[in-house]
């Protein structure tokens, strides 16, 4: 008679055999195949609907609207922040990454209370802070970028330095953006945002690099006023007004466009 052999490690791996009738009742336990049908309906149903949209700041109607064509339209200036080392930090380890992001989130909950921004978290390693031209000027929203990259680089950074050195950046664009209920995976509602202004801030902090954590458009630059470009610096014994900005190249959509960027930041101001 042969013997049994052994069970190797991997052996407890392996599904014991069982006979035809348990597999049959296995079986008749599977989930209903997709029904492609109520699928194709449901697409072309968004396909055929006329997207209807609200043109307001005001965000709590998102929470009204259903999951269909609907949504908010605004103008606004749109911050992108983008978390620099999340995939170094991944290397290391998925719960360090986590616990990284959820620093940088909490910090700019408070940020975003404290400049009246809406803050929306759209990826692992970036979120969104839009500030809406009907209640904020467009130097509101720089200042507030360059007090958040204070907050994240100086204020928090014995905190962060524990577990990693913060690096992120910040781009700044403004423009019409849509908002739109959506439906998450445990069905949840979030918003999604879409615009150009959107795309070129994530572009433009693509580009960043600290310790210039603040990047603008050339449209946001020109908005803003002499107080907002340049700064009094004392040079030899003189006052003199010098330029807050420095100018960058890149590319936006296969175009040669021009970024301004700046490694001066503004405190918080204490309680």
């Amino acid at each position: 008679m042969e013997k049994r052999r052994h069970p190797i490690k991997s052996d407890v791996f392996f599904l014991p055999q069982t006979n035809h009738k348990t597999n049959h009742k296995h079986q008749t336990n599977r989930p209903s195949i997709m029904n492609n049908q109520t699928i194709i309906n449901d697409v072309t149903a968004i396909s055929d609907a006329e997207f209807k949209y609200t043109l307001s700041s005001d965000f709590g109607l998102l929470d009204e609207m259903d999951y269909g064509c609907s949504g908010i339209v605004l103008e606004a200036t749109v911050l992108h922040l983008e978390i620099k080392n999340i995939p170094f930090l991944l290397k290391t380890g998925k719960r360090l990454a986590a616990r990284v992001y959820k620093m940088y989130h909490h910090a700019l909950i408070e940020a975003a209370k404290e400049t009246k921004a809406h803050l929306s978290c759209i990826a692992p390693d970036s979120f969104l802070l839009i500030y809406p031209k009907e209640t904020h000027e467009t130097s509101y929203a720089v200042d507030a970028a360059r007090k958040i990259a204070h907050l994240l680089s100086h204020t928090l950074q014995e905190v962060m330095e524990k577990h990693v050195i913060p690096n992120f950046a910040i781009g700044i664009d403004k423009g019409n953006i849509l908002g739109t209920k959506a439906l998450s995976d445990n069905g949840e509602s979030h918003t999604l945002w879409i615009g150009n202004a959107i795309n070129k801030a994530k572009a433009i902090s693509h580009e960043c690099n600290r310790p210039f954590y603040v990047g603008l458009s050339g449209t946001v630059y020109n908005h803003l006023d002499e107080e907002h470009r340049t700064m009094t610096k004392r040079i030899l014994g003189f006052k003199k007004q010098v330029e807050i900005w420095s100018t960058v190249s890149y590319q936006f959509e296969n175009i040669k466009k021009h970024l301004y960027q700046t490694n001066i930041l503004i405190p918080f101001e204490e309680e």
